[in-house]
């Protein structure tokens, strides 16, 4: 359990390098950049698609040079992300939005692999078998760093402005360098690389369950503040830890459920809960019930993630099981590179609260996949 507890530090502090600036740069861009909806999320979705180009990339270092030196590799990337990203501040025109662009980009990358070897690492670590408690705990720590970094990013912008935040996104990534170096090695897993067009047909199924999934996530970390600005509510740097904190609890009191049940029940009992947390959302009228909208739909989308992935590492060898994780989660990935422009599109034409409309129905989507998935022992 203490590997369990160690990678999930690793991977809170490493994330906070993505859930800063997803909690500072929508009203960056909007705000003081003064770009548009599909500006924004172009610029937030270009990260997940380069996450998403290079998680076989990722899996493949994983199981051939071994996770801790992809993790290592991860942290570093996300300090050189940070420092890329201040060219913003400081270079005017198509200059300094690239340095921004260029910053996404290689943040995309570090995600990639940061998560990938570490949750590779989590399992070679402790056994397939508590496969579902690594990923429960990791994700945990993925969304308790974006809960934290929404009001931390917040007090920082308000009290330093743009820099601050980029600043706390620099120094978070290398203190999950620095523990990393004390945890134990785990040996290459193979020795061989497996095609990604050989690993997809393995783990496609799973991977759709998540990819819907995943669009409730990023339509409240990317439009829930400009939903709240555009109904003149208070407290939208509340959303994401509201969010978090339900996400967070979940992990903490059903993760065990994911390994002892099985991913099918459990993918079809939280789906279901983020189902109802986003029509809650869409539907909502006070501010109030968007609050109570976030935190089932984070309670909901907890252990999606975990009960879909369980599934999906059963079908591949554990010798390639970096390979595995690394093609599971690049749906997740796709789900924000898509769900980035798209959401940008329906915000433009039906307004922000249509955003969660097209979360529920996508979760719908999720619950139904669930519903026909066949579930394997390991």
């Amino acid at each position: 359990m203490k590997y369990i507890i160690v990678i999930a530090l690793i991977v809170l502090l490493g994330f906070f390098s993505v859930g800063i600036p997803i909690a500072t740069l929508p009203g960056f861009i909007k705000g003081t950049l003064g770009l548009s909806d599909v500006w924004l999320g172009f610029i937030l979705g270009i990260q997940s698609i380069v996450t998403l180009l290079s998680r076989h990339h990722s899996g493949s270092l994983s199981d051939l040079k071994g996770p801790k030196l992809v993790v290592l590799r991860g942290s570093f990337f996300a300090v050189i992300s940070g420092i890329v990203s201040l060219g913003v501040l400081y270079f005017q025109g198509t200059f300094g939005y690239t340095s921004l662009i260029v910053g996404r980009i290689i943040l995309g990358y570090s995600e990639s692999l940061l998560i990938t070897g570490a949750l590779s690492w989590g399992v070679g670590l402790v056994g397939p078998s508590n496969a579902g408690r690594v990923m429960a705990w990791s994700g945990m720590a993925m969304y308790g760093s974006i809960a934290i970094s929404a009001p931390l990013g917040y007090l920082m912008v308000k009290q330093f402005g743009f820099l601050g935040g980029v600043v706390l996104s620099i120094l978070f990534p290398i203190f999950a360098g620095i523990i990393s170096f004390f945890v134990p090695m785990v040996p290459p897993a193979s020795q061989v690389r497996i095609p990604f067009f050989q690993v997809v047909p393995k783990v496609w199924k799973q991977g759709m369950g998540l990819f819907f999934a995943a669009v409730c996530f990023a339509g409240i970390a990317g439009f829930s503040t400009l939903l709240f600005r555009e109904r003149g509510w208070e407290g939208a740097e509340w959303v994401m830890l509201i969010f978090g904190t339900a996400y967070v609890c979940a992990r903490i009191f059903f993760a065990h459920t994911v390994d002892q049940y099985g991913g099918k029940k459990i993918a079809l009992i939280f789906s279901a809960v983020a189902i109802l947390g986003q029509g809650m959302l869409w539907q909502a009228n006070h501010s109030s019930l968007a609050f109570l909208g976030a935190a089932l739909t984070g309670f909901g989308y907890s252990l999606v993630f975990p009960a879909f992935g369980v599934e999906a590492v059963k079908n591949l060898e554990a010798k390639y099981r970096g390979v595995a994780l690394g093609a599971y989660v690049a749906f997740f990935d796709l789900a924000l590179g898509v769900t980035g422009p798209l959401a940008g599109f329906v915000a433009n034409h039906f307004g922000y609260a249509a955003v969660y409309e097209f979360g529920m129905i996508t979760c719908m989507f999720s619950f139904l996949i669930a519903l026909r998935l066949k579930e394997r022992k390991v």
